[in-house]
C-alpha cells in the first residue's frame, strides 16, 4: 500500500462560499517530511502554510495549531437504546502557533490569485497539561499514566502495516489550519475554510518498573505445575514446575534508527523436576512456542483505574471494550535441555537474632530450617530469545483516559512421558510485557525513582506555608540604629529622632 504524497484535507463553509464563490487553496507543507516519517518527543515540526483565495475574500484571523486526538466508539447491543453507536472525542492536545500582526494583510483582505504564508514551528512535549485529564480517577498513579503522550494509533495511512487496532480506536496528531472571519450581522465567528495535514507520533516510553503479581491474579500465570504419569495405566512419575519472571521489555528504536534491527529481549523459563522415586528420570521436553498478545481497551466513559482484563470482568459497564489479537513470535525444540540433579539435603541457617521472642508461636530451637530437600529433584534453565516481527506497526504500550494498550507473552511448553498412550502436557505461562520507545537522542534522561522523589519533596518543603510570629523574650536583643548611620537607607531620616538614638529590638 503506497501512502499519497499529500494529505492535506480543506473544506469551504457556506459563509466562505457566500464570500468568494470558490474554496481557498491551503496547502500545508511540513519540511524534510515524507508520510512514513515517524515524530517522537521532543522532535520539531517546522513548515508553512500557503493560502490562495481565487477571489477577493475578507477574513479576520488564521490559526495554527497541532493537535492530538482520541476517538473511540461502542456499538450498543441493547434493543431499548435509541442509538446504534455511542462515540468519543478526546482533544488531549493542542499546541497553538502565535501569528504576529506583521504577517496579516493591511486590511485583512485576501487578494484573489496571490499566495499567503505562514509558517508555523512545534516541539513534541514530553507530556501532556495536567488539565487534559481532569476526570475523577482512584488514585494518582492513574492521572500520572493518563497525561502521557499516547502513539498514534488505528491509521494504516503511514506504513500500510496493521497496528493490532480496532476500528473502535483512533489516536491522531495533525497540523491544523482553520480561517475563520466574524460575520457582521451578529458578530459570530464563521469559518471560512480549514485544513489539516497528518503525522505519526511515536512518543519515547520509558521502562516501567516490574509489576508486583499475586500468586492468585488473575491476569497472569508466572509459575504452572504439572503432574505427572508414566503411562495411561501405569504410576506416577512426578511433578514438573514451570516458572518465569518478567522479562524486560521490547524497546522500539528511535525513529531516525533506519538500520537498527527488530526490537529483542529474553525470556527465561526455569524446570523443576521432583521425581516421585529417586530411579526415575526427568521427562522428554518437546517444543517451547511464544506469541505476543495484544489487549486494546476503549471506553466512551473516561476510565478511573487502569485498565486491564479483570477489570473488564469484575466491573462489566456497556461503555467499556476490549479488542484481543495475537501474533506468534518464535518456536525452539527443547529437547535437549541439560537437568541438573540435586541430591537430598537439608540446609539449615541461624535464626536471626531480632527473631528471638518470647512468643509461644516461635520454636525454641536456635536454628530453623529454610528448604527441606530430602529427596532428589532436578532443575533445568531455558532462555528463549524473541524479537517483534517486522509485519506488523508496533505501538508502544500506554494507559489513556479512554483508550490503552497492554500485551501479554504466552509461553507454552511441550512435555513428553516416556510411557505411550499418553498424549503430551503443555504447561502455559502468561506473562506481563511491555513496548517501550526510545524516542529522540537529544530527549532529557527521565528521572529514576529516588530523583523523582527527591525533587518532589524539595518542591514541597519550598511551597511550605511559613508562620511568622514574634519571637520569645529571650531570643530579643537590643540594636541601636543612628540617623547618621552611612548603611541607613535615606528614607529612614524621616522617622528617627535626630537628637538622640533610637532603639529597636531585632532577633539575635
Amino acid at each position: 500500500m503506497s501512502a499519497p504524497s499529500f494529505t492535506t484535507v480543506a473544506t469551504a463553509s457556506p459563509y466562505a462560499k457566500l464570500l468568494s464563490g470558490k474554496r481557498p487553496d491551503m496547502e500545508i507543507n511540513i519540511d524534510d517530511h515524507d508520510e512514513a516519517k515517524i515524530y517522537t518527543t521532543f522532535d520539531a515540526i517546522n513548515g508553512h502554510v500557503s493560502i490562495t483565495a481565487p477571489q477577493n475574500a475578507r477574513f479576520d484571523e488564521i490559526h495554527i495549531t497541532f493537535e492530538g486526538s482520541t476517538r473511540t466508539y461502542i456499538d450498543n447491543m441493547s434493543p431499548a437504546s435509541p442509538k446504534s453507536r455511542t462515540s468519543a472525542y478526546h482533544n488531549f492536545l493542542k499546541l497553538t502557533m502565535p501569528i504576529s500582526e506583521a504577517d496579516y494583510p493591511l486590511p485583512r483582505i485576501a487578494e484573489a490569485g496571490r499566495t499567503y504564508t505562514f509558517p508555523f514551528n512545534f516541539v513534541i512535549p514530553d507530556r501532556l497539561l495536567p488539565t487534559s485529564c481532569a476526570h475523577q480517577k482512584e488514585d494518582d498513579h492513574v492521572h500520572e499514566a493518563h497525561i502521557q503522550l499516547p502513539p498514534s494509533m488505528g491509521d494504516m495511512l503511514f506504513s500500510g502495516k496493521d497496528d493490532l487496532s480496532p476500528e473502535m480506536v483512533k489516536i491522531q496528531y495533525c497540523i491544523k489550519v482553520k480561517v475563520t472571519s466574524i460575520r457582521e450581522s451578529d458578530s459570530k465567528k464563521m469559518t471560512v475554510t480549514e485544513g489539516t495535514r497528518k503525522v505519526h507520533v511515536i512518543p519515547a516510553v520509558v521502562e516501567a518498573p516490574p509489576m508486583s503479581i499475586l500468586v492468585d491474579d488473575k491476569d497472569y500465570t508466572m509459575s504452572k505445575t504439572k503432574s505427572l504419569r508414566k503411562g495411561m495405566f501405569s504410576g506416577k512419575l512426578g511433578k514438573i514446575t514451570v516458572s518465569a519472571a518478567q522479562t524486560a521489555p521490547f524497546t522500539l528504536p528511535k525513529p531516525s534508527s533506519r538500520n537498527s534491527g527488530p526490537a529483542s529481549t529474553t525470556a527465561t523459563v526455569s524446570l523443576r523436576f521432583e521425581p516421585h522415586e529417586p530411579s526415575l528420570q526427568p521427562p522428554r521436553l518437546g517444543g517451547l512456542t511464544s506469541k505476543l498478545k495484544a489487549l486494546t481497551f476503549f471506553s466512551v466513559k473516561p476510565a478511573r483505574a487502569i485498565a486491564s482484563r479483570a477489570m473488564m470482568a469484575t466491573d462489566y459497564e456497556m461503555s467499556r471494550g476490549v479488542f484481543t489479537t495475537s501474533v506468534p513470535l518464535s518456536s525452539r525444540c527443547v529437547e535437549n535441555v541439560t537437568w541438573e540433579k540435586h541430591e537430598p539435603k537439608s540446609i539449615y541457617q541461624r535464626r536471626d537474632s531480632d527473631l528471638s521472642t518470647s512468643s509461644s508461636d516461635l520454636s525454641d530451637s536456635a536454628t530453623t530450617p529454610l528448604h527441606d530437600q530430602r529427596k532428589v529433584y532436578y532443575t533445568a534453565t531455558i532462555v528463549f530469545p524473541l524479537s517483534l516481527p517486522s509485519s506488523k506497526a508496533w505501538v508502544p504500550s500506554f494507559h489513556g483516559c479512554i483508550a490503552s494498550r497492554v500485551y501479554f507473552l504466552d509461553l507454552s511448553l511441550s512435555i513428553h512421558t516416556p510411557g505411550t498412550g499418553i498424549p503430551a502436557t503443555n504447561a502455559s505461562l502468561r506473562l506481563p510485557l511491555q513496548i517501550a520507545a526510545e524516542g529522540n537522542q537529544s530527549a532529557p534522561a527521565p528521572l529514576s525513582a529516588a530523583e523523582a522523589a527527591t525533587e518532589l519533596a524539595q518542591a514541597n518543603a519550598f511551597l511550605t506555608p511559613r508562620t511568622i510570629e514574634v519571637p520569645s523574650e529571650e531570643l530579643i536583643g537590643n540594636s541601636v540604629l543612628r540617623h547618621d548611620a552611612p548603611e541607613l537607607p535615606p528614607s529612614y531620616e524621616d522617622f528617627l529622632d535626630v537628637a538622640s538614638p533610637r532603639t529597636v529590638a531585632s532577633m539575635s
